[in-house]
């Protein structure tokens, strides 16, 4: 491919597909014994994973972000973005369309989905070390890179991890982001990252003068800009790690999560699949290319 932001991706990929409504956040409930009840529906729920649970006919909870390209949420609550569309592309041609959107933060991702609060994470959740030991990703569908977004005339000079590390700076992360667990296995102190729920928290703390910097992948900063952002965007940090991200499952769902990343290989070699990621920016045979276990040994404190 000869688009330019291909040409910053290198070996990673994407998705797109349908639309769906978004539940509240924690719409699940915690399953125990052989059987319980929703607090939020009244429906009963049955334990035995996922598989049973689409058995039974009840919904598949997907957990999403809200931060475009990899997960976007309309203003009319339709569920879209690379991840969930791929995933709903997916889970189609295994059949299944009775699926809810839960809205949720990136630190809530991983405990959400061990606490059953939902079934599959959607969001663009990158694979590391520390990840892929407590869930089951599918294989690869986005891969990204990483970039500052800094005031106009980038003041401070931000371009490298180092360029953080030799400075008084503060660099806005999203809680239980990648990038703050990276960041700071590069060495970058704590207390130079602080914390925002969301990108455009972050980005707001930029504009306010409250960090120099804001640390998130390149289209996410370029999504943003779009809307009208008044920053500037470095190009992708060439000393910070490679990764990508795919559904992931609990580690207990290993019979679905078999079943759907078979589904989801073949449909990663269909003109369909190519669409999905071209739409929103990212490369299919950088997604082709990469592997679960490749992208699973980045390691990020």
């Amino acid at each position: 491919m000869s688009d330019p932001k291909v040409n910053r991706l290198s070996r990673r990929a994407l998705l797109r597909y349908s639309a769906i409504g978004i539940a509240a956040v924690g719409g699940g409930a915690v399953l125990s014994a052989c059987q319980t009840t929703n607090p939020d529906t009244g429906q009963p729920e049955s334990e035995g994973g996922l598989q049973q649970r689409v058995d039974s006919g009840q919904p598949i909870r997907l957990a999403i972000a809200n931060e475009p390209p990899y997960t976007v949420l309309t203003a009319e609550g339709e569920l879209t973005g690379a991840e969930p569309d791929v995933a709903k592309a997916v889970l189609e041609r295994m059949g299944i369309t009775n699926i809810e959107g839960v809205q949720t933060q990136y630190d809530s991702m991983i405990p959400g989905l061990t606490a059953n609060r939902w079934d599959m994470v959607t969001a663009g959740m990158f694979m590391d070390q520390a990840r892929c030991s407590q869930v089951l990703y599918a294989s690869p569908v986005i891969v990204s890179t990483e970039s500052f977004a800094v005031p106009a005339g980038n003041p401070k000079g931000l371009t490298t991890i180092d360029d953080v590390m030799n400075q008084d700076v503060q660099v806005a992360v999203l809680a239980g982001s990648f990038e703050l667990r990276a960041a700071k296995s590069l060495g970058v102190p704590e207390s130079k990252l602080p914390t925002y729920p969301a990108a455009p928290d972050a980005l707001q703390g930029l504009a306010d003068g409250r960090v120099d910097a804001v640390l998130l992948p390149t289209l996410s900063l370029e999504a943003e800009k779009e809307k009208g952002g008044n920053f500037e965007i470095t190009a992708p940090l060439e000393d910070f790690p490679t990764t990508g991200s795919s559904a992931a499952f609990r580690q207990t769902d290993t019979e679905f999560q078999g079943k759907y990343n078979e589904e989801l290989k073949a449909f990663k070699e269909t003109p369909e699949f190519e669409a999905i990621l071209e739409k929103w920016g990212f490369s299919a045979d950088a997604a082709r290319k990469a592997t679960t276990e490749e992208l699973c040994s980045v390691e990020a404190g």
